[in-house]
């Protein structure tokens, strides 16, 4: 089975990680094997929603819901020896007005 390399991005993420609550942005990268890009990006979308680093310190509502989706997916021809899953945060100044979740 093929090995892919997904890179999400994610936004309007409301997370207490200091004691404060903060709206932020994320990247981060997941390594997966799968049939097609399409099954590596769910199964990439499905480990960042499930990991409890990141649900642990969730505090978005339904009236105020997440955006997560692939920037970049690609074929890897090598294992890679780095972990998956490391976020690189950034503030974000106002939340998404599009009211959309997950793509």
């Amino acid at each position: 089975m093929p090995l892919y390399r997904v890179l999400l991005r994610g936004e309007n993420f409301l997370v207490n990680l200091t004691g404060e609550p903060e709206l932020l942005g994320f990247h981060v990268t997941h390594f997966v094997k799968a049939a097609a890009e399409e099954e590596a990006q769910q199964i990439a979308i499905i480990r960042t929603r499930k990991d409890p680093y990141l649900t642990g310190v969730l505090m978005n509502t339904r009236e105020n819901p997440t955006r997560l989706e692939a920037e970049a997916i690609d074929r890897v021809y090598w294992p890679f020896w780095r972990k998956s899953g490391r976020y690189t945060f950034w503030e974000m100044k106002a939340p998404l007005s599009t009211g959309q979740d997950d793509r």
